[in-house]
């Protein structure tokens, strides 16, 4: 191959055509790889193909980041193997082994009190001319969040033909990777979706995402962060523990209060455990165990009860919000 006639930006736009061509979205690639050409461009690196110097200098930018680091590591990693694959023997595969020791982010657990206070201030949200919408779509989503278990990213870029609300039911469509799962709502929960449906509707009458922000696009992930850490310390000034609560803290939540509900209610553990590992999305029954393992102190009814199972206990997993 001639690698001085390609530009990085050509290949990425190659490579995540190829990666779509496959079924894949590849969106959060897309925004990490496009970082990684801004890099370039800042710092006027004169590279064609991703060499070691240029992408260990990228990465070390996140080291105290450990989720974005995870996502950098994993994405320049496929787009330099691509390259190899491609004929671009000089590209740098990061080793496997760079990154792999990161401390995965404490879960918090939400008392019913902190949860009821959270959606209250979350209903006294304000209109603003700047946010269209915003206090209709920040309440809602939340709630779907609390409601379902979603990752954040499966709320925010939910399409407005993948909710069936009289059907009462969700498609969540190639969440991670080319998988699709669709999840059953309760009625309370597809009352209140309508009426914000309804709402919303009127400022955004072709709306493609169920959840608009003012550009009529989806929320974005540092949106979504802003938005609930305002809420919190709006709720909570005071609140100095640790760890800090997010809003994928909800989608542990939803696991964790599933898991106790079922104990109290004498409802076989093992039963259920299939079915809350397909509506979470999970791809194995050892990312829906990682909850008794990880937080044990909050399950003494069922450890009793699932000691058979310990040796199916997983280490922690790394989940992308």
């Amino acid at each position: 191959m001639n690698e001085s006639t390609i530009t990085i930006s050509s290949l990425v736009k190659e490579f995540l055509a190829y990666k779509r061509s496959m079924g894949y979205k590849y969106e959060t690639a897309e925004f990490y790889l496009k970082t990684f050409i801004k890099y370039i461009q800042k710092n006027e690196i004169q590279i064609n193909i991703p060499d070691k110097e240029t992408v260990m200098g990228w990465c070390n930018k996140s080291v105290d980041f450990p989720g974005s680091l995870h996502n950098m590591i994993s994405f320049i990693r496929e787009f330099s193997k691509y390259l190899v694959a491609k004929g671009y023997k000089s590209a740098y595969i990061i080793p496997k082994k760079y990154g792999n020791h990161q401390e995965p982010h404490l879960p918090y657990f939400f008392t019913a009190d902190e949860i009821c206070y959270f959606f209250e201030i979350c209903s006294h949200i304000k209109k603003r001319k700047e946010h269209k919408g915003r206090e209709l779509v920040i309440p809602e989503l939340f709630k779907l969040l609390y409601c379902c278990g979603l990752r954040c990213r499966e709320a925010r870029m939910l399409k407005r033909y993948d909710v069936w609300l009289k059907e009462r039911y969700i498609d969540i469509i190639q969440s991670k990777g080319p998988k699709s799962r669709r999840i059953f709502i309760s009625s309370e929960l597809c009352e209140e979706l309508s009426l914000y449906d309804a709402k919303i509707q009127c400022l955004f009458p072709d709306r493609i995402y169920f959840f608009p922000n003012r550009y009529d696009q989806p929320y974005t992930c540092n949106a979504v962060v802003s938005n609930f850490n305002r809420i919190w310390y709006e709720a909570f000034p005071s609140f100095n523990a640790t760890p800090k609560p997010r809003a994928y803290d909800f989608r542990h939540h939803f696991a964790w209060a599933n898991l106790n509900r079922w104990v109290q209610e004498g409802t076989d553990v093992n039963v259920m455990l299939p079915y809350l590992m397909r509506f979470m999305g999970h791809s194995c029954i050892e990312s829906t165990l990682y909850y008794f393992h990880f937080v044990p102190e909050f399950f003494w009814t069922f450890t009793e009860k699932t000691k058979s199972l310990e040796f199916l206990l997983p280490e922690v997993p790394y989940e992308e919000g």
